[in-house]
Protein backbone atom coordinates (compact mmCIF):
# COMPACT_ATOMS: atom_id res chain seq x y z
CA UNK A 1 0.00 0.00 0.00
CA UNK A 2 1.43 3.39 -1.02
CA UNK A 3 1.36 5.88 1.89
CA UNK A 4 -0.67 9.01 1.26
CA UNK A 5 0.94 12.46 0.95
CA UNK A 6 -0.74 13.32 4.25
CA UNK A 7 0.98 10.42 6.04
CA UNK A 8 4.35 11.33 4.52
CA UNK A 9 3.93 14.88 5.71
CA UNK A 10 3.10 13.69 9.21
CA UNK A 11 6.22 11.48 9.30
CA UNK A 12 8.61 14.37 8.61
CA UNK A 13 10.81 15.15 11.59
CA UNK A 14 12.44 18.41 12.50
CA UNK A 15 15.87 17.39 13.75
CA UNK A 16 16.23 20.70 15.55
CA UNK A 17 13.39 19.66 17.86
CA UNK A 18 15.34 16.70 19.28
CA UNK A 19 16.10 16.83 23.02
CA UNK A 20 19.48 18.45 23.65
CA UNK A 21 20.93 15.28 25.21
CA UNK A 22 20.03 13.26 22.09
CA UNK A 23 21.54 15.92 19.81
CA UNK A 24 24.67 15.97 21.99
CA UNK A 25 24.97 12.18 21.62
CA UNK A 26 24.66 12.41 17.83
CA UNK A 27 27.10 15.30 17.41
CA UNK A 28 29.58 13.64 19.73
CA UNK A 29 29.91 10.81 17.21
CA UNK A 30 31.12 12.94 14.30
CA UNK A 31 34.67 14.13 13.78
CA UNK A 32 36.37 17.24 15.10
CA UNK A 33 36.52 18.83 11.65
CA UNK A 34 32.82 18.27 10.94
CA UNK A 35 31.88 19.87 14.25
CA UNK A 36 34.04 22.96 13.77
CA UNK A 37 33.44 23.40 10.05
CA UNK A 38 29.81 22.34 9.70
CA UNK A 39 27.70 21.23 12.65
CA UNK A 40 28.20 24.28 14.84
CA UNK A 41 27.06 26.52 11.98
CA UNK A 42 23.65 24.88 11.57
CA UNK A 43 21.80 26.84 14.25
CA UNK A 44 22.18 28.54 17.62
CA UNK A 45 21.10 25.42 19.53
CA UNK A 46 23.69 23.23 17.82
CA UNK A 47 26.40 25.85 18.28
CA UNK A 48 25.67 25.94 22.00
CA UNK A 49 26.01 22.15 22.21
CA UNK A 50 29.21 22.20 20.14
CA UNK A 51 30.74 24.70 22.56
CA UNK A 52 29.96 22.50 25.56
CA UNK A 53 33.34 21.47 27.13
CA UNK A 54 32.03 17.93 27.54
CA UNK A 55 31.94 17.66 23.74
CA UNK A 56 35.73 18.00 23.71
CA UNK A 57 36.74 15.47 26.35
CA UNK A 58 38.09 13.32 23.48
CA UNK A 59 40.00 14.88 20.55
CA UNK A 60 41.09 12.76 17.60
CA UNK A 61 43.13 14.43 14.87
CA UNK A 62 42.77 11.40 12.61
CA UNK A 63 39.89 13.09 10.81
CA UNK A 64 41.95 16.12 9.75
CA UNK A 65 41.67 16.56 5.93
CA UNK A 66 44.42 14.77 4.04
CA UNK A 67 46.13 15.16 0.72
CA UNK A 68 44.90 11.99 -0.98
CA UNK A 69 45.51 9.42 1.72
CA UNK A 70 48.48 11.20 3.30
CA UNK A 71 48.83 14.26 5.46
CA UNK A 72 50.69 17.10 3.75
CA UNK A 73 53.57 17.76 6.17
CA UNK A 74 55.53 20.92 6.81
CA UNK A 75 58.77 19.01 6.11
CA UNK A 76 57.53 18.06 2.63
CA UNK A 77 56.78 21.71 1.90
CA UNK A 78 60.24 22.77 3.11
CA UNK A 79 61.83 20.13 0.88
CA UNK A 80 59.86 21.39 -2.11
CA UNK A 81 61.04 24.95 -1.42
CA UNK A 82 64.65 23.76 -1.26
CA UNK A 83 64.25 21.98 -4.59
CA UNK A 84 62.96 25.19 -6.21
CA UNK A 85 66.43 26.79 -5.87
CA UNK A 86 64.99 30.29 -5.39
CA UNK A 87 62.73 29.98 -8.45
CA UNK A 88 59.53 29.57 -6.45
CA UNK A 89 56.84 32.08 -7.51
CA UNK A 90 53.71 30.64 -5.87
CA UNK A 91 53.02 28.30 -2.96
CA UNK A 92 49.99 27.04 -1.07
CA UNK A 93 50.66 24.82 1.93
CA UNK A 94 48.49 25.72 4.87
CA UNK A 95 47.18 22.29 5.84
CA UNK A 96 49.51 21.74 8.80
CA UNK A 97 49.12 25.23 10.21
CA UNK A 98 45.32 25.20 10.05
CA UNK A 99 45.20 21.69 11.53
CA UNK A 100 47.37 22.66 14.50
CA UNK A 101 45.25 25.77 15.05
CA UNK A 102 42.13 23.63 14.89
CA UNK A 103 43.55 21.21 17.46
CA UNK A 104 44.46 24.07 19.80
CA UNK A 105 40.96 25.50 19.40
CA UNK A 106 39.46 22.13 20.34
CA UNK A 107 41.73 21.95 23.41
CA UNK A 108 40.59 25.44 24.43
CA UNK A 109 36.96 24.39 24.14
CA UNK A 110 37.53 21.47 26.50
CA UNK A 111 38.23 23.98 29.30
CA UNK A 112 40.47 21.53 31.13
CA UNK A 113 38.14 18.53 30.73
CA UNK A 114 40.21 16.82 28.02
CA UNK A 115 40.92 13.18 28.95
CA UNK A 116 41.93 11.63 25.61
CA UNK A 117 43.82 13.07 22.63
CA UNK A 118 45.28 11.56 19.47
CA UNK A 119 47.80 13.66 17.55
CA UNK A 120 48.75 12.22 14.16
CA UNK A 121 51.82 13.66 12.44
CA UNK A 122 50.85 17.32 12.98
CA UNK A 123 53.03 17.52 16.04
CA UNK A 124 55.59 19.91 17.41
CA UNK A 125 56.92 20.92 20.83
CA UNK A 126 54.60 23.89 20.96
CA UNK A 127 51.46 21.79 20.39
CA UNK A 128 52.55 19.19 22.97
CA UNK A 129 53.13 21.90 25.58
CA UNK A 130 49.89 23.64 24.64
CA UNK A 131 47.96 20.45 25.41
CA UNK A 132 49.90 19.84 28.63
CA UNK A 133 49.33 23.35 29.99
CA UNK A 134 45.57 23.03 29.55
CA UNK A 135 44.85 19.34 30.18
CA UNK A 136 45.82 18.22 33.68
CA UNK A 137 43.00 15.63 33.58
CA UNK A 138 44.45 13.79 30.57
CA UNK A 139 44.24 9.99 30.84
CA UNK A 140 45.29 8.93 27.35
CA UNK A 141 47.84 10.44 24.95
CA UNK A 142 48.54 8.99 21.51
CA UNK A 143 51.03 10.46 19.06
CA UNK A 144 52.04 9.13 15.65
CA UNK A 145 54.58 10.28 13.07
CA UNK A 146 53.92 8.72 9.67
CA UNK A 147 56.84 9.85 7.55
CA UNK A 148 60.35 8.41 7.24
CA UNK A 149 62.14 11.74 7.68
CA UNK A 150 62.45 14.02 10.66
CA UNK A 151 63.09 13.25 14.30
CA UNK A 152 59.92 13.63 16.34
CA UNK A 153 60.52 13.49 20.07
CA UNK A 154 58.52 13.74 23.25
CA UNK A 155 58.67 16.94 25.26
CA UNK A 156 59.88 16.15 28.77
CA UNK A 157 58.39 19.27 30.32
CA UNK A 158 54.98 18.34 28.94
CA UNK A 159 55.17 14.81 30.37
CA UNK A 160 55.59 16.29 33.84
CA UNK A 161 52.11 17.82 33.58
CA UNK A 162 50.06 14.63 33.15
CA UNK A 163 49.68 13.23 36.70
CA UNK A 164 46.58 11.18 35.78
CA UNK A 165 47.96 9.68 32.56
CA UNK A 166 47.07 5.99 32.25
CA UNK A 167 47.94 5.29 28.60
CA UNK A 168 50.81 6.59 26.48
CA UNK A 169 50.83 5.38 22.87
CA UNK A 170 53.75 6.34 20.62
CA UNK A 171 54.17 5.37 16.96
CA UNK A 172 57.41 6.37 15.20
CA UNK A 173 58.11 8.83 18.02
CA UNK A 174 61.60 8.95 19.50
CA UNK A 175 61.75 8.23 23.23
CA UNK A 176 64.75 8.21 25.54
CA UNK A 177 65.80 6.75 28.87
CA UNK A 178 65.34 10.16 30.50
CA UNK A 179 61.77 10.48 29.22
CA UNK A 180 60.90 7.03 30.54
CA UNK A 181 62.25 8.10 33.92
CA UNK A 182 60.15 11.28 33.75
CA UNK A 183 57.01 9.28 33.01
CA UNK A 184 57.78 6.95 35.91
CA UNK A 185 58.18 9.89 38.28
CA UNK A 186 55.32 12.13 37.17
CA UNK A 187 52.75 9.67 35.74
CA UNK A 188 52.29 7.15 38.58
CA UNK A 189 48.98 5.83 37.19
CA UNK A 190 50.40 4.71 33.83
CA UNK A 191 49.16 1.23 32.93
CA UNK A 192 49.77 1.10 29.16
CA UNK A 193 52.89 2.06 27.20
CA UNK A 194 53.26 1.61 23.46
CA UNK A 195 56.67 2.70 22.20
CA UNK A 196 56.54 1.36 18.66
CA UNK A 197 59.09 2.31 16.03
CA UNK A 198 59.41 0.23 12.89
CA UNK A 199 62.40 2.18 11.63
CA UNK A 200 65.61 1.34 13.51
CA UNK A 201 67.28 4.26 15.20
CA UNK A 202 70.41 4.27 17.32
CA UNK A 203 72.58 1.56 18.85
CA UNK A 204 71.65 -1.64 20.65
CA UNK A 205 72.91 -0.02 23.84
CA UNK A 206 70.37 2.78 23.49
CA UNK A 207 67.49 0.33 23.07
CA UNK A 208 68.65 -1.67 26.07
CA UNK A 209 68.80 1.55 28.10
CA UNK A 210 65.16 2.24 27.21
CA UNK A 211 64.09 -1.31 28.12
CA UNK A 212 65.99 -1.18 31.42
CA UNK A 213 64.44 2.22 32.19
CA UNK A 214 60.98 0.74 31.60
CA UNK A 215 61.72 -2.15 33.96
CA UNK A 216 63.11 0.10 36.65
CA UNK A 217 60.59 2.95 36.50
CA UNK A 218 57.24 1.65 35.22
CA UNK A 219 56.53 -1.12 37.69
CA UNK A 220 52.75 -0.78 37.45
CA UNK A 221 52.51 -1.48 33.71
CA UNK A 222 49.79 -3.88 32.55
CA UNK A 223 50.28 -3.54 28.80
CA UNK A 224 53.53 -2.95 26.92
CA UNK A 225 54.19 -2.73 23.18
CA UNK A 226 57.76 -2.43 21.91
CA UNK A 227 57.35 -3.14 18.21
CA UNK A 228 60.64 -2.68 16.36
CA UNK A 229 62.72 -2.37 19.53
CA UNK A 230 66.33 -3.59 19.14
CA UNK A 231 66.89 -4.48 22.78
CA UNK A 232 68.69 -7.73 23.59
CA UNK A 233 67.86 -10.33 26.21
CA UNK A 234 69.48 -8.05 28.81
CA UNK A 235 66.80 -5.40 28.44
CA UNK A 236 63.92 -7.88 28.25
CA UNK A 237 65.12 -9.64 31.43
CA UNK A 238 64.91 -6.38 33.38
CA UNK A 239 61.34 -5.79 32.18
CA UNK A 240 60.15 -9.28 33.08
CA UNK A 241 61.93 -9.30 36.44
CA UNK A 242 60.42 -5.99 37.58
CA UNK A 243 57.07 -5.45 35.84
CA UNK A 244 55.19 -8.17 37.72
CA UNK A 245 51.73 -6.88 36.75
CA UNK A 246 52.42 -7.13 33.02
CA UNK A 247 49.62 -8.96 31.17
CA UNK A 248 50.27 -7.99 27.55
CA UNK A 249 53.68 -7.86 25.87
CA UNK A 250 54.14 -7.15 22.16
CA UNK A 251 57.63 -8.03 20.89
CA UNK A 252 56.96 -8.02 17.15
CA UNK A 253 60.02 -7.10 15.07
CA UNK A 254 62.23 -7.29 18.15
CA UNK A 255 64.76 -9.36 16.22
CA UNK A 256 67.69 -8.94 18.62
CA UNK A 257 66.20 -11.08 21.39
CA UNK A 258 66.51 -14.87 21.64
CA UNK A 259 63.45 -16.59 23.07
CA UNK A 260 64.55 -20.19 22.52
CA UNK A 261 65.73 -20.88 26.07
CA UNK A 262 64.74 -19.86 29.59
CA UNK A 263 63.78 -16.34 28.57
CA UNK A 264 61.16 -17.63 26.15
CA UNK A 265 59.80 -19.91 28.86
CA UNK A 266 59.62 -17.01 31.31
CA UNK A 267 57.71 -14.94 28.75
CA UNK A 268 55.13 -17.63 28.05
CA UNK A 269 54.62 -18.39 31.74
CA UNK A 270 54.50 -14.80 32.96
CA UNK A 271 52.69 -13.01 30.12
CA UNK A 272 49.03 -13.72 29.41
CA UNK A 273 48.96 -12.17 25.95
CA UNK A 274 52.32 -12.45 24.17
CA UNK A 275 53.21 -11.47 20.60
CA UNK A 276 56.50 -12.78 19.25
CA UNK A 277 59.08 -11.12 16.94
CA UNK A 278 57.91 -12.84 13.74
CA UNK A 279 54.17 -12.54 14.35
CA UNK A 280 52.34 -10.64 11.55
CA UNK A 281 52.01 -6.88 11.75
CA UNK A 282 48.87 -6.28 9.70
CA UNK A 283 47.04 -4.63 12.62
CA UNK A 284 49.64 -1.86 12.99
CA UNK A 285 47.36 1.22 13.12
CA UNK A 286 49.52 3.70 11.22
CA UNK A 287 51.08 3.39 7.78
CA UNK A 288 54.73 4.44 7.91
CA UNK A 289 55.44 6.29 4.67
CA UNK A 290 58.61 5.09 2.99
CA UNK A 291 61.15 7.28 1.21
CA UNK A 292 59.94 6.21 -2.24
CA UNK A 293 56.30 6.92 -1.34
CA UNK A 294 57.32 10.35 -0.06
CA UNK A 295 59.11 11.30 -3.27
CA UNK A 296 56.28 9.95 -5.44
CA UNK A 297 53.83 12.19 -3.56
CA UNK A 298 56.24 15.12 -3.81
CA UNK A 299 56.50 14.68 -7.57
CA UNK A 300 52.71 14.79 -7.87
CA UNK A 301 52.60 17.97 -5.79
CA UNK A 302 55.26 19.69 -7.87
CA UNK A 303 53.62 18.98 -11.23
Amino acid sequence: MVPSKLNLKQEKRNWLDLPSDVTFNILNRIGMVDILENAQKVCTAWRKICKDPAMWRVINMNDIPRFGTRLFPIEMCKHAVDRSQDQLVDITASADVSAVKMCKHAVDRSQGQLVDITIVFLYDDDLHLYVADRSSQLRRLEMAHQFFFGCVKLTTVALMKFPLLEELNLYEIRISKEEIETVGRYCPMLKTLKANKRGYEGSLMRYNEIAIAIGQNLLGLRHLELIGNRMTNVGLHVILDNCHHLETLDLRRCFCIDLKGDLGKQCSEQIKYLKLPYDPLEDYPYIHVTESEYYNTLILLLR
